[in-house]
């Protein structure tokens, strides 16, 4: 069996947003099957999370710092309506009415890997927030479920919201393009992590392959593709994270 290798992918190159993105990402398609992954990988997964996390914390805090005074009201104004849909299908779940329950349980299995959105880096929170709208609007079930809550007109004033501070977020970049966070201090340890554990997965596919190790694998490998033109402009450079290729 020809050895399983990763994709290119030039990680320290990606701006702290999008490598805060990867990572995520990686680790929640990750998570679902983290019994089948071996002690090793499961380490690393978790030092990776946990590294990824603070860097989050990091990251958003130095933006929201950086924020002029239109924007600061239009970031709260989303997470506010985003809390206030969190707190209501948290309060129907928590009551009598059998067919209320049912549909609050419906939107929080679908609003969970989202739960905490207004707590992501800015720019990854719009991202997340549109994909979450999308999904929620191409769902008869969900839209139903939301209808029965009586919330569904917040989860349209949400997307108001987030376009909102979206179009002014990118107005304000465009006219001052080196206005932009500068860089963590955190994100070497967040490239040492990741690193860690894509090499960790390539010897567990390697070395005590099974089906789902090696189905996460071709789909982390996707994400390296999906950011390799993000972090070396479309071109193939040589590993620089210590491992992983």
């Amino acid at each position: 069996m020809e050895k399983m290798s990763f994709s290119l992918l030039r990680t320290s190159g990606l701006s702290i947003n999008n490598l805060f993105s990867l990572v995520k990402s990686s680790a929640d398609i990750s998570i679902p099957v983290q019994s089948y992954l071996g002690e090793m990988v499961n380490a690393a997964l978790t030092k990776m999370m946990a590294d990824n996390e603070k860097f989050g914390e990091q990251i958003n805090k130095n933006q929201k710092s950086g924020l002029t005074d239109e924007l600061i009201p239009l970031d709260k104004d989303r997470d506010d309506v985003q809390y206030e849909i969190n707190r209501d299908i948290t309060y129907h779940l928590k009551g009598s009415d059998t067919v209320k329950k049912t549909a609050a349980q419906t939107l929080k299995l679908f609003q969970t890997p989202y739960w905490n959105a207004p707590k992501l880096p800015l720019n990854t929170q719009t991202g997340v927030v549109y994909e979450m709208l999308g999904k929620y609007k191409s769902s008869p079930i969900l839209m139903a479920a939301a209808r029965e809550l009586g919330i569904d007109a917040k989860y349209a004033l949400l997307e108001v919201r987030n376009n909102a501070f979206d179009t002014k977020y990118k107005n304000r970049n465009d006219e001052a393009p080196d206005h932009q966070t500068s860089g963590s201090s955190l994100k070497p340890a967040v490239v040492d992590s990741y690193t860690t554990f894509c090499t960790a997965m390539e010897q567990a596919v390697n070395l005590a392959p099974n089906d789902q190790n090696i189905a996460l694998f071709y789909k982390l490998d996707e994400l390296r593709k999906k950011y390799h033109a993000l972090g070396g402009n479309g071109k193939d450079t040589p590993p620089v994270d210590g491992g992983a290729k």
